[in-house]
């Protein structure tokens, strides 16, 4: 990754945490409403559109200090990142 993309996706998570209601335990994703939505064509086990993060770094970040587990993987139809449970 160049380090232009990774300061463009830290500038992007930056305004997402600010703008997303963060709660305790749980991991926010930003609402379907929102300006900087990011949803690609694949879709979870419900058939909700999965969400497309911008880079491993970034859900590293939003995972780091959860006692959550979750993992990340590689989309494999648009340029981005998943998360699942493993």
């Amino acid at each position: 990754m160049k380090h232009s993309d990774f300061l463009k996706a830290l500038k992007t998570l930056k305004s997402r945490l600010l703008t997303t209601k963060r709660t305790k335990n749980f991991l926010s994703i930003p609402k379907e409403n929102s300006s900087h939505k990011i949803y690609c064509t694949c879709k979870d086990s419900n058939g909700e559109k999965k969400y497309l993060y911008t880079s491993q770094k970034e859900i590293e970040y939003l995972l780091a200090g959860k006692n959550i587990s979750l993992y990340s993987y590689p989309c494999p139809y648009e340029k981005g990142w998943h998360i699942t449970k493993g």
